[in-house]
């Protein structure tokens, strides 16, 4: 397999997302039928990414599961997306068979941790398309923002994100869709 696969020389459908045989040396994502690559995330925002994972499976209630790395379809219809959230908190029952991906439907959070190259697409472009997926909750882990900014927390209002207060401190403090409270220390060890 080569380090590129053969891409449509136009907005690709779903067919030919599914179709593509891409280098896993890379994050691939779909937005309104573009390809979006980018390298993979450095090993501290892996550890972020397993503490929360495990913080979250633990506080959450019955029906909901968290999961790291899954494809979530933010759009179906032409041009569709496909995001790759770096966790996302789904309903269990949408899980069964072979499934490829998640409808945004079945997500209850998502959650990206900022890499380098990667502010302004969580904090603006995926804002705008989670929260017109419908999906209820969203969140945004900065380990390199300044205190008191490193965890944002958003809830659906509408078709619109309406920021949630979060930070108690240099705690994070979160009802829903789990009641828990952390530390940014708590995520990094």
């Amino acid at each position: 397999m080569s380090e590129l696969p053969e891409l449509p020389p136009d907005l690709m459908t779903l067919e030919q997302w599914d179709a593509l045989e891409v280098s896993h040396t890379w994050r691939w994502e779909l937005s309104e039928g573009s390809i979006i690559m980018s390298p993979r995330p450095q090993l501290s925002h892996q550890r972020i990414s397993r503490q929360l994972t495990r913080l979250l499976q633990d506080h959450l209630p019955d029906g909901l599961e968290a999961l790291p790395e899954i494809e979530v379809t933010t759009k179906a219809s032409f041009p569709p997306s496909v995001r790759d959230p770096d966790i996302s908190v789904i309903r269990s029952h949408a899980v069964h068979g072979r499934m490829v991906r998640v409808p945004a439907a079945d997500v209850a959070l998502v959650v990206e941790i900022v890499s380098p190259g990667s502010r302004s697409m969580d904090h603006v472009m995926k804002l705008y398309e989670y929260a017109k997926a419908g999906i209820e909750h969203y969140w945004i882990v900065d380990a390199e923002a300044p205190t008191g900014e490193w965890f944002l927390g958003y809830r659906l209002d509408g078709d619109v994100y309406r920021p949630v207060a979060v930070l108690d401190g240099d705690h994070a403090v979160v009802h829903e869709p789990a009641d828990m409270r952390f530390t940014l220390g708590e995520l990094t060890v």
